[in-house]
């Protein structure tokens, strides 16, 4: 196909976005943000070379800039790096934006990660104050935000026809105007829609959508794609999907709403994960709490401000690219001024193509198989043909197996015959019988499997099936109990950090006991704000077991083994007057 028809069908189902009131950026010309940037070189343990000055660049001559190294090591910024401007704060804002409580909606544990997260701002690189502003400033005087742009690609991959859509943003300042997590220069996000390559094609001749998927923060594979009749999914006109943007962030979402997301930043991802194993240790019954440690931030996607796209007042301006695009195949630098935060959240992101390390990304190299679509039939004429090759298959399969166990079977018989069961020769033959209750079990789920495919009548799945993780908006906390809990967050975990700090301080300071009682009313008093005053109890009783094990360990074994009973005993009434409460 050429150009002008990979052109018409982007158009044909380009996306509604819908911005959060109170958003600063929005997709702008990649080709004037390049013709204002200056490139950058970052040596290992060196300040930042300017290699090419503001106005020396444009997107043809960019990847001839980034040098033999291809643009790996370097950095665009439209960001001027001195500091005459250095901490002018970002107030324009069109719209006060009133907040959901992130911390208000997490446990304990994902508080104090978020807290170890802010401290780190302070020891590793982060975007200088003042970022904002004057990115803001270069949106606004030269990239032309009312003329939005989207940069569109179409893959043909075997049953499927990608259209993707990539939108360039110059800056995003999520932590500083949202209270996100994180904050950088420049930043590519995008929106892919799956066309059924192999089905009748619509009224107009172009092929009928099957599925979208929105860039997300917290989503992988299956989770990510959303079916073409979901009803989580708005259309404009029956053909256009409608993202709601974050604020800041520029992540997508399906539904408008605040969004409570906990993100595993890599070089905490080990603390994480141990953080996580331990709640699913201590506290089995609940998974939603232990997808919740982590660092914590609301995603507003409230899709209440300016709406881009077909059927709005503002429509897009879409300029076709592909692995022939020698910016984008070429350059493989970050957009955007490289931090070298070790968290990588401060850093700019790399082009459509690209990771921050240079490696081709997951979604550009195979969006299929990144959604989790390579295993999915569009068709269901292709698909009855795959049922019927498999139940083929199966069919061959089950002759083999029946061969394979009339014969293991017979050889079993003939060598037990006219020995006593107790003879070594029959004990010997337990590996063979494992073998063919192997063989057995095979059969048996081969033959269920084709049953069902060949006598069970097709039933519609739901659009939801395939998901491991529904993503929705949190709901709105409401009246005194809400605002309570929102403070309860905000105060909370100072306060149980300077107990901590007072109880295990060497210096002979008065008030430990205090200290001490007010840690376990603190943290007794989190359990009842959260609605979990029994896991908390079950907790605090197994880090005391856990303390008086170690206290009791020098002295006498009776001790050790009365306290074991009498931590059992505790441990055996709240898990049985939790059960008996349950609901």
């Amino acid at each position: 196909m050429e150009n002008g028809d990979d052109l018409r069908l982007l158009r044909a189902y380009e996306p509604v976005a819908r911005f959060t009131e109170g958003e600063y950026f929005f997709p702008v010309s990649a080709e004037r943000y390049v013709s204002r940037a200056g490139l950058w070189r970052i040596e290992p343990g060196t300040s930042p070379v300017q290699i090419v000055r503001p106005g020396g660049l444009s997107l043809d001559t960019l990847a001839a800039a980034g040098g033999a190294e291809l643009g790996v090591g370097y950095s665009l910024s439209g960001i001027d790096n001195d500091d005459k401007h250095a901490h002018i704060p970002l107030r324009d804002r069109p719209h006060h934006l009133a907040r959901s409580s992130r911390l208000a909606s997490v446990g304990l544990t994902a508080r104090l990660v978020d807290t170890l997260n802010r401290f780190s701002l302070l020891f590793r690189g982060s975007v200088p104050g003042g970022s904002a502003a004057r990115s803001f400033l270069l949106q606004r005087d030269h990239l032309d935000p009312l003329r939005p742009t989207y940069y569109g690609r179409v893959l043909r991959d075997g049953s499927w026809t990608v259209c993707q859509y990539w939108f360039f943003y110059s800056f995003n300042n999520w932590r500083s105007a949202f209270g996100g997590v994180n904050e950088h220069e420049a930043d590519w996000e995008q929106v892919t829609v799956f066309l059924d390559a192999t089905g009748e094609p619509g009224p107009d001749g172009l092929p009928q959508p099957a599925w979208v998927v929105f860039s997300a923060h917290d989503e992988i594979g299956d989770d990510l794609r959303r079916r073409w009749d979901d009803p989580d999914l708005t259309l404009v006109d029956g053909r256009h999907p409608v993202v709601f943007v974050g604020a800041g962030s520029h992540s997508g979402a399906y539904l408008p709403g605040d969004y409570l997301i906990t993100v595993r930043p890599p070089r905490l991802r080990g603390l994480v994960d141990a953080l996580r194993s331990s709640a699913r240790l201590l506290a089995p019954w609940s998974a939603e709490d232990r997808r919740n440690v982590g660092i914590p931030y609301v995603d507003y996607a409230r899709g209440d401000g300016r709406s881009v796209g077909p059927g709005q007042a503002e429509t897009w301006h879409p300029v076709v690219i592909g692995d022939d695009t020698g910016w984008v195949r070429d350059f493989r630098g970050l957009w955007g001024r490289d931090t070298r935060d070790r968290l990588g959240g401060e850093r700019g992101p790399a082009g459509p193509r690209y990771g921050r390390d240079g490696a081709v990304r997951h979604a550009w190299a195979d969006p299929v198989g990144w959604a989790g679509l390579a295993k999915v039939v569009p068709d269901p004429a292709a698909e009855r043909k795959l049922v019927a090759i498999r139940a083929q298959r199966d069919l061959d399969r089950l002759a083999e197996l029946d061969r394979q166990i009339d014969a293991l079977r017979h050889e079993l018989t003939v060598a037990a015959a006219g020995l006593p069961a107790a003879d070594p020769e029959v004990r010997a033959l337990a590996g063979q019988e494992q073998q063919l209750l192997g063989l057995r079990m095979e059969r048996t789920r081969l033959a269920d499997e084709l049953h069902r495919t060949t006598t069970a009548v097709p039933v519609p799945q739901h659009p939801h099936a395939h998901l491991l993780h529904r993503r929705l908006p949190l709901e709105p906390a409401k009246g005194f109990l809400g605002r309570a809990r929102s403070w309860w967050a905000v105060l909370s975990t100072p306060l149980i950090l300077w107990a901590i700090g007072a109880v295990v301080s060497p210096l002979p300071v008065s008030g430990q006991e205090t200290a001490l009682a007010l840690l376990l009313v603190l943290l007794l008093v989190e359990g009842f704000v959260r609605g979990k005053f029994l896991a908390v109890m079950l907790r605090l009783a197994l880090a005391c077991a856990g303390l008086g094990a170690l206290v009791v360990f020098w002295l006498d074994g009776r001790y050790i083994v009365t306290f074991a009973f009498f931590a059992a005993a505790l441990l055996v009434l709240l898990v049985n007057v939790r059960e008996a409460t349950r609901r």
